[in-house]
């Protein structure tokens, strides 16, 4: 039987933000192999699971996967 909690998660077309935004969830980053912030990521893809949204892509550094999860704030309309 599935389990009705489980949201599955939903590709997003990242290329159809403005690109003032998606060059800042580029350059705005944490890679926790390289232990530094702000390397960069190529090869972005965006994706939503219900209340969640979030950007997968590598390490500009090392190619390590890296995940930016792209948090709304209320103030934000």
């Amino acid at each position: 039987m599935a389990n009705e909690t489980e949201v599955t998660s939903v590709l997003k077309d990242f290329f159809a933000r403005p690109a003032e935004e998606r060059q800042d969830f580029l350059q705005q980053t944490w890679c926790n192999q390289c232990m530094e912030m702000d390397l960069g990521m190529k090869n972005p893809q965006e994706y939503k699971a219900g209340e969640r949204t979030w950007i997968e892509g590598d390490c500009v550094k090392c190619g390590t996967k890296i995940i930016t999860e792209i948090v709304v704030e209320d103030d934000e309309e």
